[in-house]
């Protein structure tokens, strides 16, 4: 998939939520959603130019800014890069 226009496709990286005491949590609707990083998936030229984000790399975003996709079977999200808070 080729971006335009300084979106980025991201998809969430699992993560095994755990308590402060170490339990596991099983339940998915116990995450956070805000607290899920993300994995870059494609970036547009205009991302690539300004060489803050790459493909490959764990962010943290702003989640219900981006827009749910389905990319060959797969759930994924485009956001735009200002809604990118953090590289991980």
């Amino acid at each position: 998939m080729k971006m335009l226009q300084g979106y980025v496709l991201v998809t969430e990286v699992e993560k095994e939520a755990t308590t402060a005491g170490g339990i596991i949590l099983t339940d998915p609707s116990k995450l956070d959603k805000a607290t899920q990083p993300a994995l870059v998936l494609a970036i547009s030229p205009e991302v690539e130019d300004t060489a803050t984000v790459s493909i490959g790399d764990q962010v943290y975003l702003n989640w219900p800014s981006a827009q749910p996709v389905n990319v060959n079977g797969e759930k994924a999200a485009i956001i735009h890069f200002e809604h990118i808070k953090a590289i991980l």
